[in-house]
């Protein structure tokens, strides 16, 4: 089998349309060029020149805010087979950090390899588009829970988001989920301390709403909490009646070239 056939991004990607061989042969290009990062290592600093993409190939990480006095912000977290730098695509400097969360892989993919999703492959284009706007929605909702639900609700809201996302990724299914976060981590992510986050992760495991095997956590009565939440998970619900329909794209042997330069 080939290797991108097994790619967090085209799993990702294959759980909202039936992918042509065309478009994994695409994708597989977009992941071609990999590079190994370390737990911690820095993928983007703050005022590097944007020079396209990258695919985070396995693995996790963030994006950090560093205040003046030191304190960081947890802003966003890029799961397997997620595409870094995308929602930033139209700026020409990096305007937050982003860092390994977790060992993993990502793949560069230059700016200028971007335009066959716009000619040859219209529907792929259109797709991260939509997914895109997806996890706009989603960072909306998980601000909205910042500002609006107090501090029990704003943990159980993290996790039920969390736990949507990597289902989408198809790297977590069901309501048993890793979380490699320390509690100094969750609450740079939810506005907490991390004696605050102890407290509320013991009171949730003492009334058996989770079980916690570190780094993994289990969600007891996932339905209730979403109801408490009032949880919108909108990566149920895509419309891809726009998207153009798939092309046959017949390559030149020039073309064909270029792209793997």
């Amino acid at each position: 089998m080939n290797h991108h056939y097994e790619s967090c991004l085209v799993s990702r990607l294959s759980r909202f349309v039936c992918l042509t061989e065309q478009e994994r042969e695409f994708v597989a290009e977009m992941e071609k060029d990999e590079r190994a990062q370390g737990k911690g290592g820095t993928i983007i600093r703050v005022g590097d020149q944007t020079e396209g993409i990258n695919i985070l190939k396995t693995g996790w990480a963030v994006v950090k805010a560093d205040s003046s006095d030191g304190r960081s912000q947890i802003l966003r977290i890029y799961l397997p087979g997620e595409v870094i730098g995308l929602a930033e695509i139209g700026s020409s400097h990096a305007n937050h950090r982003v860092v390994m969360q977790t060992d993993g892989v990502i793949c560069p993919f230059p700016r200028s390899g971007l335009a066959p999703l716009f000619s040859d492959f219209p529907r792929l284009g259109a797709l991260l588009t939509a997914i895109g706007s997806l996890d706009q929605i989603a960072l909306r909702h998980h601000a909205s829970s910042l500002a609006s639900m107090d501090a029990t609700r704003k943990l159980k809201f993290w996790l039920l988001q969390l736990r949507s996302r990597l289902e989408v990724s198809n790297v977590g299914l069901g309501n048993r989920f890793q979380v490699p976060f320390s509690q100094v981590e969750i609450g740079q992510a939810v506005g907490l301390t991390s004696i605050y986050i102890n407290k509320l992760l013991r009171s949730f495991a003492a009334a058996g709403e989770i079980e916690i095997e570190r780094p993994y956590m289990r969600l007891r009565d996932r339905a209730k909490w979403e109801r408490e939440c009032e949880f919108v998970n909108p990566f149920v619900d895509m419309d891809t009646s726009w998207f153009p329909p798939a092309q046959k794209v017949v390559r030149s042997e020039s073309a064909r070239q270029a792209m793997q330069d």
